[in-house]
């Protein structure tokens, strides 16, 4: 059993997503606040990050994809977000660090 062709892995409070090597996210588990239910047409992922009720994916193409728990704001991406190089889901928000090293939370 198991995942092939993983290339990623994020654990969020009890749930997990697996980022596989074709760009697409396999997320299992509680999907409370929908956590677990991946956007329909997520595709070209880099990275992956989770944690509490939240996952973010960040896209080849440097824009950010967020879903699940937004009760803090923790999945709104801010307009205009491009070249971002790296994510991460903290507890109640979620940061970006763009190519210029500016943080965006």
């Amino acid at each position: 059993g198991g995942l092939s062709q993983v290339r990623a892995v994020a654990a969020g409070y009890d749930f997990s997503l697996a980022l596989r090597e074709d760009g697409t996210v396999t997320a299992w588990g509680r999907n409370d606040y929908g956590a677990t239910t991946v956007p329909d047409d997520l595709a070209d992922v880099k990275e992956i990050s989770a944690n509490y009720y939240h996952s973010i994916a960040l896209l080849e193409n440097g824009r950010m994809v967020a879903w699940g728990n937004n009760e803090f704001g923790q999945t709104d991406v801010p307009e205009g977000l491009e070249e971002a190089t790296s994510v991460s889901a903290g507890g109640f928000h979620s940061l970006a660090l763009k190519t210029n090293g500016e943080v965006v939370a």
